[in-house]
């Protein structure tokens, strides 16, 4: 016998006080030491209530109380429920019997009984008692674990919510009572929604895997998230056996993570792209332009007078006139356009696909009259005007870099010249500053 069985405590129920001692001697010889009397049913219940006892050896004719009331009582009782009782009585008759197994008795013993047999009914038992309560500590410990789990955690079978931790009630807003029993359907957006996900979640989970992935869900309060969940099935062939999942939600770190995405290829202030997307820009409208065997314009544009309006008006209403600039010169173009934001007053179009210089003188003037009009910034008026400097790809230049340099000294070409101009690039212009 193991060690660890001659620990556990028994309960011996006979209202015969000689019976229950020749009992317990006989357990004692062999290895058992933790012993509990009863004398009837009431004493017997009073006792499993009050300690903790890992078998019962229960007679059945008793006073006050018989066995049989025992049984229905402990039944009555899921802490006393889950402790099993070998029944030891002199009375061999078969109805006896089966009423005792039909009301939760593991075994039954009869008068004068072998010793033997004895031992090896209550070992049998004992270590089944003793496999039953790892099994319950272990699902101790894990409920334990999942409840005070950061990660809202679910146990679902046949599409349903058996339990969830207190984690899903911040995630979703649903208290557990109100979850209890209902379709997951219920937190998907819509039905289709639902058998579409549900679909390509059952696939993985058939297939021995485990699902990954992100999905909106409704709260209880109608807001959509966004949320980054897990599945894996009990069994990969019975998913009706159950499915537990997780979900967090990263509704704000992926619009944190997309904004910084934005941020490293625009401008903070206006949203243009900046010289990095700028770039990217570029040389898809150069490699546009060579396999279609049409020109790409790129214009530099500088504010006239801006570093005047900064000092006597202040850097808040030059941020207001950047960003009003943004948005006349995003007006002038066509969608296919890319208007961008090198920095300080210095913006960039680029013009794919053009036909003809001509093309471009047109969308020049524009951007002219549109930037010269005047502003109301604060109660402030304002007024400022463009120079323009403009490069035509392939005729100036053999790369995004040349082209830029190009228009850079047309512009610088358009301000020497007056301001308020724009001049398409010729060789021999330079940038002088």
């Amino acid at each position: 016998m193991k060690d660890d069985l001659g620990a556990m405590s028994i309960l011996l129920v006979d209202d015969d006080e000689g019976n229950r001692y020749t009992l317990a001697r006989r357990l004692t010889r062999d290895g058992f030491a933790n012993f509990g009397m009863a004398g009837n049913g009431a004493e017997a219940l009073a006792a499993l209530r009050q300690d903790k006892f890992d078998l019962v050896l229960l007679d059945i004719m008793m006073p006050v109380l018989d066995g049989f009331g025992v049984l229905e009582a402990m039944q009555a009782e899921p802490d006393l429920a889950r402790v099993p009782v070998i029944v030891v009585s002199a009375n061999d008759d078969t109805a006896n019997f089966v009423r005792a197994i039909q009301l939760g008795a593991v075994d039954y013993l009869t008068k004068p009984f072998d010793p033997v047999l004895l031992r090896a009914r209550v070992n049998a038992c004992l270590e089944r008692r003793r496999l039953q309560q790892g099994l319950e500590d272990a699902l101790s410990e894990t409920r334990t674990m999942l409840e005070i789990s950061p990660v809202a955690t679910f146990f679902v079978k046949k599409g349903r919510i058996e339990w969830q931790n207190a984690m899903c009630e911040t995630l979703l807003g649903y208290a557990a009572t109100e979850l209890s029993g209902r379709s997951i359907e219920h937190l998907h957006l819509n039905e289709e929604d639902y058998h579409e996900t549900i679909q390509r979640v059952e696939t993985t989970l058939r297939a021995g895997g485990i699902f990954r992935g992100d999905m909106h869900l409704k709260r209880r309060d109608g807001k959509v998230i966004l949320a980054r969940t897990a599945a894996k099935a009990i069994s990969s062939w019975d998913l009706d056996r159950g499915v537990v999942w997780t979900m967090e939600d990263v509704t704000e770190q992926r619009a944190d993570a997309a904004r910084v995405a934005f941020l490293a290829h625009h401008d903070q202030l206006t949203g243009l792209p900046n010289r990095i997307l700028l770039g990217d820009r570029l040389r898809v409208a150069l490699a546009h332009a060579n396999r279609n065997k049409v020109s790409c314009g790129l214009m530099f544009l500088d504010l006239d007078r801006f570093k005047s309006i900064n000092d006597t008006l202040g850097h808040a209403i030059g941020d207001e006139l950047l960003i009003e600039v943004s948005r006349r010169l995003k007006t002038s173009v066509r969608d296919s356009d890319t208007v961008a934001r090198l920095g300080g007053d210095e913006f960039v179009v680029v013009l794919p696909a053009l036909r003809s210089s001509e093309d471009a003188e047109v969308v020049a003037k524009k951007i002219r009259t549109s930037l010269a009009a005047p502003y109301e910034l604060s109660g402030h008026p304002v007024t400022t005007s463009p120079s323009i400097g403009v490069a035509i790809y392939p005729e100036n230049a053999a790369d995004g870099d040349e082209l830029l340099k190009n228009a850079d000294a047309a512009m610088y070409d358009a301000k020497q010249g007056g301001r308020n101009a724009y001049r398409f690039y010729k060789p021999g212009m330079v940038v002088s500053k």
